[in-house]
């Protein structure tokens, strides 16, 4: 069977498609489109127009996924959507448009899920795991399994961005006053400083694309497993993106998406390197999307999902024992769209209109044979670097 997870994201939204077969897991199929939500926050709401361009993005993938012939959907939100007062609005809408429930993760869970996606990595000397995100920070120490070794911040690359950047790149003062920033929110949170973990692994879409503007810039193949950076190449890259001549081209060259985060996120990584005094720097492809599944599949996780056989909605009810494709079923409740907070996902209320969901599925397979990658286009984010000076 073939399963998908849509993760949104404070600056995306993305998806992974894996098959599994006999508890064995393989990565097919990855996407990402970028979709700015915090542009679209009208105080502490998402906007109309948000909402809209939401909705849209999850069809586009609902498409691909049908494209795929995948058998069964996870839709989950993170940070991006943890922030907003109206998520049940939002929820409603993306169920009522796309006939998917939103499962919405706190940021424990969040952490717990990039661990479980990257064990792999805890064989390596006292490995910790940091993922920076759009509106989050999640810091894990990847030998540990309680709460208490799995940290969430709650503010993230935009954040900080729109607190201390006036134009699109930090310039060499705003980068002080990051770092005092970091600091003082380190210290509060009780992130560990040197002596505790020699390996940072970074996890993350914006933590790929920083490692992609490190590999071009230090001149690396970019295409070792596990990919690694060196601390000294680091550290002039990151005084590069603070006042080198060229460093927007830099970034449009390799990663256009991320123009307005690369900066940031290489300021927090390397405060955090420098907190750590690591000196072994991994990146890995894996995260919340992947430890999602693989916690549903373990029974761990409770989430709804959409049946493409079926064509509805449905919330999971698994035990350790049930293998994927035996899952236990039931419509999900009609009470509403997934609830925030509490530290796991709730179920979505099962699709009112039949005609609904029948319209998005003649939709999907209507666009079945378009279903491909979605290039990364530089159009956008080459207009923004004309406002910087």
């Amino acid at each position: 069977m073939k399963y998908s997870v849509i993760d949104i994201s404070s600056s995306s939204i993305s998806m992974t498609v894996a098959e599994v077969s006999e508890r064995v897991t393989e990565i097919i199929f990855k996407d990402r489109a970028s979709l700015t939500l915090l542009h679209y926050l009208d105080g502490r709401k998402l906007s109309e127009r948000g909402i809209e361009k939401l909705v849209e993005a999850v069809a586009v993938m609902k498409d691909k996924c049908v494209s795929l012939s995948v058998d069964v959907l996870y839709l989950i939100a993170t940070a991006a959507l943890r922030a907003i007062e109206n998520f049940e609005e939002v929820g409603e809408v993306i169920l009522r448009e796309t006939g998917v429930p939103v499962n919405l993760i706190d940021g424990k869970t969040e952490a717990y899920c990039d661990v479980i996606a990257n064990r792999f990595f805890s064989s390596y000397e006292r490995a910790v795991l940091v993922d920076i995100g759009g509106a989050s920070i999640e810091i894990c120490d990847l030998a540990g399994e309680s709460p208490e070794d799995m940290l969430s911040l709650d503010f993230g690359i935009l954040n900080i961005h729109n607190k201390f950047v006036e134009k699109i790149q930090p310039d060499e003062s705003e980068a002080q006053e990051i770092k005092k920033y970091l600091a003082r929110k380190f210290d509060k949170a009780g992130v560990p400083e040197k002596g505790r973990y020699s390996t940072v692994v970074l996890v993350g879409a914006t933590n790929l694309a920083l490692y992609d503007v490190y590999a071009e810039y230090v001149g690396a193949k970019g295409e070792e497993s596990p990919r690694e950076m060196a601390y000294k190449k680091f550290k002039k890259l990151v005084k590069h993106l603070l006042c080198g001549a060229n460093r927007s081209k830099l970034i449009l060259d390799v990663a256009p998406e991320k123009l307005y985060s690369v900066g940031v996120a290489a300021i927090v990584a390397k405060a955090v390197f420098k907190r750590f005094g690591a000196d072994n720097l991994l990146v890995s492809d894996r995260g919340v999307k992947e430890g999602y599944l693989q916690l549903v599949f373990d029974g761990k996780q409770q989430g709804a999902c959409y049946d493409f056989a079926k064509g509805g909605s449905f919330e999971i009810l698994q035990t350790n024992e049930d293998a994927p494709s035996k899952a236990a079923k039931k419509p999900a409740k009609k009470s509403g769209s997934a609830a925030a907070g509490k530290g796991k996902t709730a179920a979505a209320k099962n699709t009112k209109s039949a005609k609904s969901a029948g319209r998005a599925a003649q939709n999907a397979s209507a666009s079945a044979k378009s279903g491909k990658n979605t290039a990364a286009k530089k159009s956008a984010a080459s207009k923004n670097t004309a406002a910087e000076k």
